[in-house]
């Protein structure tokens, strides 16, 4: 076996066979010296890419899915207060501290009365942090306002309805958070309840439909 040392190498280097040791004075390769498909996964070794080396801007660093199938029902109480649907809580450890945290939530069911909408909880409270409000923001926290709300029809039994939540936050920390969906009444007082993945009228039977909720949450470098 020979051995090569040289602090500088002008031109093109040729190895035949492999090149061993743990390279630890590497710096840098530059990307033009990297031909098309040269890299491959079966080159990299298990573990040796963290997300941390992923450091440009837009990177999905994590994404993190739930879903949940059961049937109960949640109160829709009236004011400011809600009801948070936790089974579909989305919780992340973010990597880095200025990170973009985007929240989604696909919730199939239907409400007993059309006067509700959604909120967005985060660590057990509605986020009223400027900017990243879980509720209308122009309108203010007050009943009627929310990120998104019951669309209305005169069947409040046998026909569900699928809500999509789009939410962003930049939760400033590198330690756990959580974000949940909580429904809420628009009217003064409460206002029935929501029946998730399911009809109000039924848990399940012709001509009341059954579905399957979902919730997803990334973190995105920033």
């Amino acid at each position: 076996m020979a051995t090569l040392q040289a602090t500088d190498v002008n031109g093109t280097l040729t190895v035949t066979g492999s090149i061993t040791g743990d390279g630890g004075s590497l710096t840098a390769i530059p990307g033009a010296a990297l031909a098309n498909g040269a890299v491959t996964s079966g080159k990299i070794a298990n573990a040796t890419l963290e997300k941390q080396k992923f450091g440009f801007s837009g990177a999905v660093l994590q994404t993190i899915m739930v879903r949940y199938d059961n049937r109960p029902s949640y109160s829709n109480p009236g004011g400011t207060s809600a009801t948070v649907v936790g089974p579909l809580r989305l919780t992340i450890t973010p990597t880095y501290s200025s990170s973009l945290i985007i929240c989604e939530w696909r919730i199939h069911g239907e409400s007993t009365d059309h006067n509700f909408g959604w909120r967005v909880h985060k660590n057990g409270s509605l986020v009223t942090t400027s900017g990243y409000q879980g509720y209308n923001n122009n309108s203010g926290n007050n009943n009627h306002s929310f990120i998104t709300h019951e669309g209305y029809d005169t069947d409040n039994n046998s026909t569900p309805h699928v809500y999509t939540m789009l939410y962003y936050d930049k939760p400033n920390t590198t330690s756990s958070v959580y974000y949940e969906p909580a429904c809420s009444a628009s009217r003064g007082g409460n206002s029935g309840s929501f029946r998730i993945n399911r009809t109000a009228g039924s848990s399940g039977q012709t001509n009341h439909e059954n579905g399957v909720s979902w919730g997803r949450i990334m973190e995105i470098r920033q």
